[in-house]
């Protein structure tokens, strides 16, 4: 008996649908990327439940005839290739034939379309199997809803992500299938949220802040070369950075793509303008002949592969290195301020800070005065933090083994940044070396999150509103009561916007913009984030933020009370990101580097 048989087709489509199907906002890409091959001018987007209940796509493009609804549901059916030639000089989004059974066989499906006004036709399917062909009225162009994906497979179902994460996936999609499309009218009505109406544009630019957050409508545009070999795109300024890459946008011929060659190429571009650790924001929409790419390399079509692409590197590189160098001409007199005295930074009125409910974050270089350590120590509590937060955990691993706390001398500080002190407890003296801002890290994290402190909370007047962009509010929208519980208080303003109306006292000095648009990144790089990893990651955020810099001297009294406070600690010897806060050397090793001890 033959163990080699020939699949049937139901379950051949649904196997290609692992590959073409991974999620919600592949379905709209595939869709949309039908639409515009069909030549629509008008788009209308809509889904619920991130998706998985509806999604619908609608155009105004050429439509099909009855007969051609049949044939789009075969494996292979497509009006884009004909020969293997073909391949080498592709023009369209699709080609392959495949989205569509593989969409439909795990789905309920409806396609709807019409050669001309008035005299369309409906295809209904169920999971693979067709229902109903009948004649209905539709204008010219094509519809396609697919509802309950993956309902029949309940395995592929449990692989989504949760609603909240599917929402933004697919505004995502959109945003990056509009970018590219700037010539299209699009209609985007998502079940939460408000819609959003994209009129056609001349140039993409006008699309930035809409679709990427108002902090991405500062991007400079910029043109190499000419066609059939023109790169045009959109690059921060100098003074416009981010700590991620997720700001970096890749279009070929009109495709959104990943790219490591193109993203390489970026790189060595932005390094003479933007410091090791900072990120710029960046689009890149590469018009090339179609015979130069091949994008049958992936079957979502997301990578593509050069034909040269030492030369495609060259070019990229050189085109985005010369737009940075241009910027950097045209700010270097911002840049090369020197930089403004510590006044202007931070609030040094003494009557000003009286009438504050609690002091706000301020350092003094000279070490005379009330430092930041201090500042916010006292707006957690004005006792000791022992008194305070009793503990009932195991001994600390640097009290290890004590009777009672160890004895601390402050020594001094080294580069306004290390602090030295030296240790005498059960196990004889050590000199510790200690990073003051993340063992400040250290402490204000313990507070906020494993003691679940409530910081006060100061009202910005006037509330500021921050742009982010539909995509990150809807990665934020969920988490916006935890945001409240740390002592940020915001919340949706219409569009893609939330207004910050109160911040943690001991952040009064840094800007809501920022802290939002890095709280969204961070969600957006995790990917699905519970409600417990969220709290963590925010407490650390804020811990982060408020601790004190690198280069800000403490005086001796508040230096021994961060050395005092990180010894209290659960776990003093990293900070909540996971960086080491202090090198120990014991008297012995000291003796041994000196020739003292064999």
């Amino acid at each position: 008996m033959s163990r080699i048989r020939i699949l049937p087709d139901q379950v051949a489509n649904q196997i290609a649908a692992g590959e073409v199907v991974e999620r919600p906002s592949s379905v709209l890409k595939e869709l949309v990327e039908n639409s515009l091959d069909a030549g629509a001018r008008h788009i209308d987007l809509a889904w619920e439940e991130g998706g998985k209940r509806l999604l619908e796509v609608a155009d105004d493009g050429s439509g099909m005839a009855r007969d051609e609804l049949y044939l789009a549901l075969e494996r292979h059916a497509t009006s884009k290739v004909r020969t293997a030639e073909d391949l080498g000089h592709l023009g369209t989004f699709g080609f392959r034939g495949e989205a569509l059974p593989s969409i439909a066989s795990v789905s309920r499906f409806d396609l709807v379309s019409a050669e001309a006004d008035g005299a369309g036709h409906r295809l209904r399917s169920e999971f693979g199997i067709i229902k109903e062909v009948a004649p209905v009225s539709r204008s010219r162009g094509t519809s396609v809803t697919v509802r309950d994906l993956f309902a029949q497979m309940p395995a592929r179902r449990r692989f989504l992500k949760s609603t909240d994460t599917e929402h933004a996936q697919l505004w995502g999609s959109a945003a990056r299938l509009a970018l590219s499309s700037s010539g299209v009218h699009w209609t985007i009505r998502p079940d939460r949220g408000a819609p959003l109406v994209l009129p056609p544009v001349a140039d993409a630019g006008e699309r930035l802040a809409p679709l990427l957050g108002e902090k991405m409508g500062r991007l400079v545009p910029f043109v190499n070369g000419e066609l059939p070999w023109r790169l045009r795109g959109f690059v921060s300024p100098p003074d416009l950075s981010f700590r991620d890459r997720n700001h970096l946008y890749l279009f070929v011929n009109g495709r959104a793509v990943r790219d490591r060659l193109l993203l390489a190429a970026l790189s060595e571009a932005w390094s003479g303008t933007f410091a090791k650790g900072s990120y710029p924001a960046a689009l890149l929409f590469l018009e090339l002949p179609p015979e130069a790419v091949d994008v049958n390399v992936h079957p979502t079509k997301a990578e593509v592969r050069f034909r040269e692409p030492q030369r495609v590197f060259a070019w990229v590189r050189g085109g985005a290195e010369e737009a940075w160098a241009k910027l950097r001409g045209g700010l270097a007199s911002v840049l090369e301020l020197p930089p403004k005295p510590l006044e202007a930074e931070f609030d040094l009125d003494p009557s000003r800070r009286a009438t504050a409910q609690h002091p706000r974050l301020w350092s003094d270089h000279s070490g005379g005065a009330l430092g930041a350590y201090q500042a916010l120590a006292d707006t957690f509590t004005t006792r000791p933090l022992e008194a305070a937060y009793p503990f009932e955990a195991e001994p600390s691993q640097v009290a290890e083994g004590a009777g009672h706390p160890p004895e601390v001398r402050y020594i001094g500080t080294f580069e306004r940044t290390y602090l030295l002190a030296e240790i005498r407890g059960d196990r004889g003296p050590e000199l510790w070396i200690v990073d003051q801002h993340v063992a400040h890290e250290r402490v204000l994290f313990e507070r906020l999150f494993l003691r679940r402190h409530r910081p006060a909370i100061q009202p910005l007047l006037p509330p500021q509103v921050v742009r982010v962009g539909p995509e990150a509010l809807a990665r934020l929208l969920p988490f916006l009561p935890e945001l409240e519980t740390a002592g940020v208080e915001a919340e949706p303003f219409g569009g893609d916007a939330l207004v910050v109306r109160g911040l943690p006292d001991f952040l009064m000095d840094r800007d809501p913009q920022a802290l939002v648009e890095d709280l969204a990144a961070r969600l957006e790089r995790e990917g699905r984030v519970d409600l417990d990893t969220f709290r963590r990651d925010l407490n650390a955020e804020l811990a982060c933020r408020a601790a004190i810099k690198k280069h800000h001297a403490l005086p001796p009294e508040l230096a021994l009370r961060l050395i005092q406070d990180l010894l209290s600690c659960e776990v003093p010897n990293t900070c909540p990101h996971g960086r080491p806060i202090l090198k120990k050397l014991t008297l012995e090793d000291l003796e041994r580097s000196f020739g003292r001890r064999m």
